[in-house]
């Protein structure tokens, strides 16, 4: 190992404990014992010891002590071991002699001891006693001069827990971290979303995922495991007629490119959290993680015909066109908004929303802040004003999704047929089947 520079850690001694200070590793302990009953102090026959751990790839330069005797006695032994290996050993001794510090004193003097650059291996402790025969040593500080351990290139496996395999990957340069990859997994109903540093049986909580194509700093080899989802079943956006009273997330639409939406949450002195929604152009159909659908992204509609009242679920206030030309959550000086249907030739039905204040007619329409946040406001431009996306989550909150790591076992089987494959879980009590999309919770006889 090349060392660039050298470290420095301190260990004081205080009461009957003792004080790190200085350059020690991260996540490195030490531990301090003495059978005297003054701090620091060795009458004959007591002893101080101190075991360090967390120094593993470290290599030691130098050990210093700060020591004194008494003014004309003291002596004893010392050992410094590195695991069953001895670094520092020192007879018995008198403190006056020239293995210890050459001369007594009642003043601290320091005793320095070469270590010549031993690197110690995994796991192994440095330890650090000294005994007193003669009254009377004293032990003030223990300074380890060291250089840091160099960083390793760590490999990731990447366990599939399917046929598909995934092959491991080793960091080009230590601490440069890897890129996750994809996994090609081709199922139905098991959706591959990332990786985890520990297996998901069956939960109906996210786990925490590292997502492919991000970049992971493995701390050692590790493994990695995949993590499926089941969505809860896909819905459309809903034709206009079919607009009724309901729980929904409200989204912009973004023509002209149609491949990214926004999904607007709750308002904070004008300003909506930001949503993003990945978006099936084919299909028309909408991905809205579960998250999202139990978060203050929800409004409830109340629908009058045309016209519709909109409240924030979680804070249960209206949203509303006011006179000071915000969309605020007052609970006066509102009026209704007017939903109307947008004639396009795309699969995504679309509405624009206007309102009239004062005998001024109001359009909605939306900014973009530089940090990614929506501010929602009306226009008296009506070639201003941006469409609408309404998203019924009536059925969707109550389909929690599902998160495995093993979607062909572990109590998960698959019947395939012609259509769509039927899943049966095993959920102790309950078995849950999931046929053509839809579950079915069943009671164990």
């Amino acid at each position: 190992m090349n060392a660039l520079f050298l470290l420095i850690a301190l260990y004081t001694i205080s009461g009957k404990q003792v004080e790190s200070s200085g350059d020690v590793p991260a996540g490195a302990t030490c531990a301090y014992e003495q059978t005297g009953s003054q701090s620091g102090q060795m009458t004959a026959g007591n002893s101080v010891t101190l075991t360090l751990n967390g120094y593993d790839g470290a290599r030691l330069e130098e050990i210093k002590l700060t020591m004194h005797s008494n003014k004309e006695a003291g002596a004893g032994r010392l050992s410094l071991s590195m695991g069953s290996q001895a670094l520092w050993t020192i007879s018995d001794a008198a403190f006056n002699a020239s293995a210890w510090a050459g001369t007594y004193s009642k003043e601290w003097l320091s005793i320095t001891h070469s270590l010549g650059g031993t690197e110690v291996p995994e796991n192994a402790p440095i330890t650090l006693t000294i005994t007193a025969s003669k009254n009377s040593l004293y032990l003030q500080a223990v300074e380890l001069t060291y250089s840091a351990a160099a960083p390793k290139s760590h490999t990731v496996t990447f366990a599939t827990h399917v046929p598909e395999q995934v092959a491991s990957l080793t960091e080009q340069q230590p601490q440069g971290g890897v890129l996750l990859p994809w996994l090609q997994w081709d199922d139905p109903t098991w959706q591959f979303i990332g990786w985890a540093e520990q297996g998901v049986v069956l939960s109906g909580q996210m786990p925490i995922v590292n997502y492919p194509g991000a970049r992971y700093y493995p701390t050692h080899n590790c493994t990695l495991h995949a993590v499926y989802m089941q969505e809860g079943e896909f819905e459309p956006w809903l034709p206009a007629e079919e607009v009724q009273s309901g729980d929904y997330v409200i989204a912009l639409f973004n023509a002209p490119t149609y491949d990214l939406w926004y999904a607007t949450g709750a308002v904070t002195d004008g300003v909506l959290a930001t949503v993003y929604l990945g978006v099936d152009e084919g299909e028309g159909y909408v991905t809205l993680p579960t998250n999202v659908a139990k978060s203050d992204a929800i409004y409830t509609l109340s629908v009058d015909g045309e016209q519709v009242s909109i409240r924030h679920k979680s804070t249960n206030s209206d949203v509303i066109l006011a006179s000071g030309g915000k969309l605020t959550k007052s609970a006066f000086m509102g009026c209704p908004w007017t939903l109307t249907p947008v004639e396009n030739d795309q699969a995504m039905s679309r509405y624009s929303l206007s309102g009239e204040v004062d005998g001024i007619t109001y359009y909605l329409s939306y900014t973009v802040k530089t940090d990614g946040n929506i501010v929602l406001c009306p226009t008296k431009d009506a070639q201003m004003q941006h469409e609408l996306l309404l998203y019924n989550l009536d059925d969707f909150v109550d389909i929690p999704s599902l998160y495995t790591s093993y979607p062909l076992g572990n109590g998960i089987e698959a019947t395939r047929t012609n259509a769509m494959p039927t899943y049966r879980i095993n959920m102790g009590a309950y078995t849950l089947t999931i046929r053509n999309g839809k579950k079915y919770l069943q009671i164990n006889e």
